[in-house]
């Protein structure tokens, strides 16, 4: 049996990361009810962002966020609607379509918002712990996503 990873006070580090999360997920909720934005459409607008302006296909988006092709058309027409993202023909197939960033949505209220959250949850670390943290957690992901399962 392999051994379970715990913290000094032999609490699974696992479990920890989970509550660390969820601690974050409330924060974010409650930041984005105002904006009227969910959680998971946050997550999408983050995706076909980081994917730079050439966009993302809806089924890589829908394959990165873990969910079915539907639910990513769903929520990318309630973004389109509110100017956050826009659909438009693929260079390289006319019948595909890309989720691109929208000219002039406001991008900098979602960084400021995580800025925002991150002050308020990881103020009690120093500097240099916030460093480490952010480094060991990196590690972990990095070895996560080679290792599925």
């Amino acid at each position: 049996m392999k051994a379970t990873a715990v913290d000094s006070d032999g609490e699974p580090i696992g479990l920890l990361l989970w509550a660390a999360q969820l601690a974050f997920l409330v924060q974010l909720e409650a930041s984005l009810g105002p904006l009227g934005i969910s959680t998971a459409e946050f997550r999408l607008i983050g995706e076909v962002a980081r994917a730079g302006p050439a966009g993302v296909r809806q089924g890589e988006l829908a394959a990165r966020l873990g969910v079915r092709g539907p639910t990513v058309s769903a929520a990318v027409s309630r973004l389109e609607r509110a100017a956050l993202v826009v659909r438009r023909a693929d260079p390289a197939d006319p019948r595909a379509r890309l989720v691109c960033i929208a000219d002039g949505a406001p991008l900098g209220v979602g960084a400021d918002l995580l800025r925002d959250i991150d002050h308020r949850l990881f103020s009690p670390l120093t500097v240099a712990e916030r460093a480490l943290l952010a480094s060991l957690l990196a590690r972990v992901v990095a070895h996560g996503s080679q290792h599925h399962g």
